[in-house]
């Protein structure tokens, strides 16, 4: 059977950034569209102009561009982006350009993110490991047990049971004088790594996350560690550890980039929670105050992440199969 040739990495480069620039484009016009057709604009959170009749925020549309068709404040805002310009914030912080509240809030979202899968990841898999060395441990079961347990409880009961738990175990010790109130004392706090740290153990644990990649990480080590194709690894003088490695890299990466789209969902509540001013916490205010500019930033930047975590993973499959070149 003939087989066509691509023309090597750079034909995959193109594909996968034409692919991303399209899935960018998507995202951001169904956004777009979305909130338009949901009643009232910025104006109208700001209580300057009810949605059915003008008033003293007429003027303050005009300025914001909401009267025009939108299809030309979408053309306007995407011409924007290419230059770097992400617009003014609307209503969350009125008239603030929305990079000054973007990318603060981008890198403690992404600290926070990179932070739990790898805490994540690094724990599913020893324990994926350990589980394979030793299937008949009863120390790994309840291990195991622990992990199925703990992964089934929501994002946002483990954050609201941390902050009413944590405060309430402060309170009676401050109150019985066996400790100093904490800097960081009520929760939610921001200026504290608390709130960090907190956020970084519920994310790599709740919402089955832990649970996901650990099973996940065990199939992978027992496709790729059993197999004829072992035999033959010996057989060529090669070292087996790194064919297994090989054989386990593409599928776990995959998974990986899989599970942080559903992080970065969970942090809309998270950061809500626990006061982290983050991604998440900038999308919940923005979407209660109909701030389309911060709102659709954020979306954009939330979906480039989790594109190049599906470019991170693709890469990973190329350079492990070569199947896949052709």
């Amino acid at each position: 059977m003939n087989q066509r040739r691509g023309s090597g990495l750079p034909a995959w480069v193109v594909r996968k950034v034409a692919g991303t620039v399209l899935v960018l484009l998507g995202t951001s016009l169904v956004l777009f569209v979305v909130a338009r057709l949901a009643p009232g604009d910025a104006a109208v959170s700001l209580g300057l102009l009810s949605p059915d009749q003008a008033g003293p925020g007429a003027e303050l549309r005009r300025q914001l561009g909401l009267d025009a068709p939108w299809i030309v404040q979408y053309g306007r805002w995407l011409a924007g982006v290419v230059r770097g310009d992400f617009g003014t914030s609307a209503a969350l912080q009125m008239g603030r350009p929305v990079a000054e509240l973007l990318w603060p809030a981008v890198r403690r979202s992404l600290s926070l993110t990179a932070a739990a899968v790898s805490l994540s990841a690094a724990v599913a898999l020893g324990l994926a490991l350990l589980r394979r060395a030793r299937p008949f441990s009863r120390r790994l079961a309840v291990a195991d047990a622990a992990a199925h347990l703990l992964s089934a409880v929501p994002v946002f009961l483990f954050a609201y049971a941390l902050v009413a738990g944590g405060n309430a175990v402060v309170a009676w010790g401050v109150g019985r004088g066996a400790w100093p109130a904490p800097s960081w004392f009520p929760l939610p706090h921001r200026d504290s790594w608390v709130p960090w740290f907190l956020a970084v153990s519920v994310l790599a644990v709740g919402d089955g996350f832990f649970l996901d990649l650990y099973q996940r990480f065990r199939s992978e080590l027992d496709h790729a560690g059993s197999g004829e194709h072992l035999v033959g690894a010996r057989l060529l003088g090669l070292s087996v550890a790194a064919v297994v490695t090989r054989g386990f890299l593409p599928g776990a990466v995959s998974h990986l980039s899989r599970r942080t789209s559903f992080a970065l969902g969970s942090l809309v509540v998270l950061e809500s929670v626990l006061g982290w001013p983050g991604l998440g916490w900038l999308a919940w205010r923005a979407a209660a105050e109909r701030d389309l500019p911060v709102l659709l930033g954020v979306a954009l930047i939330s979906a480039l992440v989790v594109r190049l975590a599906v470019l991170a993973a693709d890469a990973a499959w190329y350079a492990a199969d070569p199947r896949s070149r052709t």
